[in-house]
């Protein structure tokens, strides 16, 4: 499952405001490749490079392996810039993902899997941008761990990753046609406004792509935000139309509402988040699912402190009886790093995901052991994950 996000429009938003200077976050993603690269005219490469060792274990099994992207996917881009005149000026962003302990994409057969826009932007009417893009969503920063797809509680609990018979699926607990707000959208529009009194938003349009499907769309979403410099506060809302499936005896897609709200306080010597969001698909058969998060990081010198805590939640899930079940879930995650220079910083991680009732959320990408003679995977199960690497950004 693909679930990291970009920081460039929310990073950008807290850049605006030089009230911010001081801050951790400022001062974190002004060193990230592609915040500096979007900084300046002409064309840049930018790039990371994340390796590390990672252990795993559930319900007695446990394996040691090399992993890639456990604080930064591991990835390269091209972003360029020309200035048209009158405020006026033309972007496009290429940018791919790679695993850095094989060489492999991070996407099979596809170059460019993180970004492939272009756009034009104003000072005086905002940014409009066209292509693979960031969806409208909130902040990965809420996250101290970045909602990587490695090392972070947020991207496998709180993005509803249960295992099935059928495999992983975003919401499968909920019933069919149940989906979540995806990274990145191909075959999309986007307008960002221009920040005013600290406020500012991003409108999304995602066509689907596929000939005879309806609606149109796969996403319609907009997140708004406000930051005054030490607070951040945002809030998104998105329908996301499932790919076909099948309903009593019919093929069609299910709209998902998912709401999310969030808020962020950075003094410099602490940094303090907190969010809430709910999936809400619009099939009366289906559950629902909400989760929140409070997250923080006390960074000092060279050191940085992180911890997250989220739980999930639903109503109105069933077991495979058809009876109503408990389906909840509660993670957490610990962090330290420690930067040897402003692009390159030693990490280490570890956490869990404590599953109930017929919760079956997984964790790090590591698969749950399945019930003996069946394809369902073990309940109650609690994986765990740990981690030591190092990052370069260039």
């Amino acid at each position: 499952m693909n679930y990291k996000k970009t920081v460039c429009a929310a990073g950008m938003a807290l850049l605006s405001h030089a009230a911010f200077a001081d801050s951790y976050l400022l001062n974190e993603l002004s060193q990230w490749p592609q915040i500096e690269s979007s900084q300046r005219s002409g064309i840049s490469l930018y790039g990371a490079v994340d390796m590390g060792f990672n252990y795993q274990s559930v319900s007695g099994t446990s394996r040691w392996q090399t992993q890639s992207g456990g604080v930064h996917t591991s990835q390269f881009g091209l972003f360029g810039r020309e200035d048209l005149g009158g405020g006026l000026k033309a972007e496009f962003n290429l940018e791919s993902g790679f695993m850095a302990n094989t060489g492999t994409f991070g996407t099979s057969n596809t170059l460019f899997d993180r970004a492939a826009w272009v756009g034009l932007n104003s000072a005086s009417w905002g940014v409009v941008r066209f292509g693979l893009q960031p969806t409208a969503n909130l902040p990965q920063f809420i996250d101290p761990f970045g909602e990587v797809t490695t090392n972070s509680v947020v991207t496998w609990l709180a993005g509803g990753a249960v295992q099935t018979p059928r495999g992983v699926g975003y919401n499968a607990d909920l019933g069919p046609g149940s989906s979540q707000i995806l990274v990145r959208e191909s075959n999309s529009m986007t307008w960002t406004t221009p920040r005013v009194a600290g406020f500012g938003a991003t409108f999304m349009y995602a066509f689907n792509g596929t000939n005879g499907v309806s609606p149109y769309a796969s996403n319609q979403g907009v997140v708004a935000s406000w930051t005054n410099g030490s607070l951040y506060l945002a809030g998104a809302y998105n329908r996301v139309w499932s790919s076909p499936v099948e309903i009593e005896g019919t093929s069609q897609t299910v709209r998902n509402d998912i709401y999310g709200v969030s808020a962020i306080y950075d003094v410099g010597s602490y940094v303090l988040s907190a969010a809430f969001a709910q999936v809400a698909p619009n099939l009366a058969a289906n559950g629902i699912a909400r989760s929140y998060l409070v997250g923080a990081t006390l960074p000092w010198g060279r050191n940085a402190l992180r911890a997250s805590v989220v739980y999930r939640d639903t109503s109105g899930v069933r077991d495979a009886a058809g009876n109503p079940a408990k389906d909840s879930a509660l993670g957490m995650m610990f962090g330290y790093d420690y930067s040897l220079s402003k692009r390159t910083s030693l990490y280490a991680r570890a956490g869990f995901i404590r599953n109930y009732g017929i919760s079956t959320v997984i964790l790090n990408s590591n698969p749950l052991p399945l019930q003996t003679g069946t394809a369902s995977p073990e309940l109650g199960t609690t994986p765990l994950t740990a981690s030591v690497g190092i990052y370069h950004l260039f």
